[in-house]
């Protein structure tokens, strides 16, 4: 029974939908998945909750319950909400926000779990072990919507199922090694496509940086909050951004 019990749940699949992280703190923070397991055959099974290891690039980073699970054939939704994680190594968690913000594809790995299914009367037990393909956010493509005196608009595509509260964060707008423009406001990053408001600060200058060179882009500084991680993680975003005529009017 063990033997079959570990076939079944190594071919079935994990298709998650979406990864939500807020309420981040210096070693911490809350997670909500929301997935959907298929491929698990066409006898319904129960599995019992049990700890696994969130693995990102063979590192534990840290632990996560998994809620009983009544598979079905033609698949069974997993959904798990605002679950406090202890991050237990950070820089293997930063890798695993990083390789979400700037990749186009990545793979976590749900591992370790000591698991038990029940099925026509009969209790298997085997190792859980299931990788998770996820599409990264792939830099994330960013563009400005609207630029108004004191206020910027951008709009950001999001194709990944990341979606993340970074409270008020911080930004600049880079021309090469000039800095531009500075970003101050509230960023939550959702699933799809998203837009969100900052006030902007026009920086002193060079005379030179009134002729943009084409190379500019928008660059995470940090957020107020900087006791958190995402201090840290939110300078992963380094996206290209294109500037619009009346961004150019108004801040260079």
């Amino acid at each position: 029974m063990d033997t079959i019990v570990q076939y079944i749940l190594d071919q079935s699949k994990l298709d998650v939908t979406l990864i939500g992280i807020k309420n981040a703190t210096h070693d911490s923070f809350h997670l909500s998945i929301e997935s959907r397991v298929t491929g698990t055959g066409p006898i319904g099974a129960t599995m019992a909750p049990m700890e696994v290891d969130l693995t990102f690039d063979k590192a534990c980073f840290g632990k996560l319950m998994l809620p009983e699970v009544r598979t079905r054939p033609g698949g069974t939704q997993v959904n798990i909400y605002d679950q406090p994680i202890k991050i237990i190594n950070m820089a293997a968690f930063k890798r695993f926000v990083e390789s979400l913000m700037r990749d186009e594809h990545l793979v976590l790995t749900l591992d370790n779990g000591a698991c038990t299914i029940k099925a026509m009367f009969l209790t298997g037990r085997c190792t859980y072990r299931k990788d998770v393909h996820i599409k990264g956010m792939n830099g994330p493509p960013t563009k400005i919507s609207r630029t108004d005196e004191g206020t910027n608009i951008l709009a950001v595509h999001n194709q990944s199922p990341l979606e993340i509260d970074h409270g008020v964060s911080l930004f600049e707008i880079r021309d090469g090694d000039t800095v531009l423009a500075e970003l101050k406001g509230p960023m939550q990053i959702k699933r799809g496509g998203f837009e969100f408001t900052q006030n902007i600060t026009r920086r002193d200058k060079p005379v030179s940086a009134s002729n943009p060179t084409g190379n500019v882009l928008l660059v995470g500084t940090g957020v107020e909050d900087n006791s958190a991680w995402t201090n840290e993680t939110l300078k992963y975003i380094r996206t290209p951004l294109e500037l619009t005529d009346k961004f150019v009017s108004l801040y260079t």
